[in-house]
């Protein structure tokens, strides 16, 4: 076999491995390491984004993480919380390793009520407190593992030849063309998509337990779901974009009604986030 073929399929093999998330690469990555990572990307966040001075939606969106993150176990309800109203006009909102968690000021315009909103923050607390959010984070960072050790590799394969001709420099491009295709397709495939079904299933499930026990109509999450799907071609509706709203949907968070309607009735006092 040709001697750059061989390079880029041990290349694939290697950033292959590095993406298989019950190997022994996968451990390479601590849960720490990812809250890091986070914590980094919302100092860029709240750097880059405006943040909201609007005291209304911004009292609002931090009563309702309140009440909701109070029904956490731990860590996640001893964790030292960030909440943030971001302005922009998306209709989006996300919850990150750590303790952090933002809205965007555009999920008002869908997002009617407090229960409504109670329905997005819990079901993006749950990815968190499910841990969905750490694996997305890992295998980001199996990517640049994989693709720093790649361009690595082709480095040291270069030093020990000599470049005699514009074709050994054209297969060295390749070669680095390659590596940089498979991080691209390795991360569209386990990065840039959504939560996988069961996933937002499970998140669904948790966010609607955990606003009910924190005293939010869960009847809400149906209302809220039903105009989503009825938007779903509005511009800016990002949310809807990345966690897929369907009729199945609609009927997982039917059947899951009755139990969160008890935690609901149970809560003597409900809370009023509403100003």
């Amino acid at each position: 076999m040709h001697k750059s073929k061989i390079i880029i399929r041990d290349l694939f093999c290697l950033l292959a491995l590095l993406y298989i998330p019950n190997s022994d690469a996968a451990l390479l990555v601590s849960e720490r390491e990812i809250e890091i990572e986070s914590e980094k990307a919302w100092e860029q966040m709240k750097m880059s984004l405006p943040i909201s001075r609007d005291l209304s939606k911004r009292t609002q969106v931090n009563c309702i993480a309140k009440k909701i993150i109070r029904q956490l176990d731990e860590p996640f309800v001893d964790e030292d919380w960030e909440i943030e109203v971001f302005e922009n006009p998306g209709v989006n909102a996300f919850a990150m390793p750590g303790g952090k968690l933002g809205v965007y000021t555009g999920l008002f315009t869908i997002a009617s009520n407090q229960d409504e909103l109670a329905t997005v923050i819990g079901h993006e607390i749950a990815h968190v407190t499910n841990k969905h959010s750490y694996e997305r984070a890992k295998r980001e960072m199996r990517t640049r593992v994989g693709t720093t050790i790649g361009m690595a590799v082709i480095a040291g394969n270069m030093s020990n030849r000599q470049i005699r001709s514009q074709s050994d420099i054209y297969e060295m491009n390749n070669q680095i063309n390659a590596v940089n295709t498979m991080s691209q397709i390795l991360s569209t495939y386990g990065l840039n998509l959504p939560f996988n079904r069961k996933q937002e299933s499970d998140a669904d499930k948790t966010g609607l337990r955990l606003m009910a026990e924190a005293g939010f109509n869960p009847f809400a999450s149906l209302s809220l779901w039903k105009k989503m799907q009825e938007d779903s071609n509005r511009p800016n509706l990002e949310f809807v974009s990345s966690h897929p709203s369907s009729d199945t949907r609609i009927k997982g968070l039917s059947s899951q009604l009755s139990d969160a309607l008890k935690l609901y009735n149970a809560v003597e006092r409900k809370p009023r986030c509403s100003f």
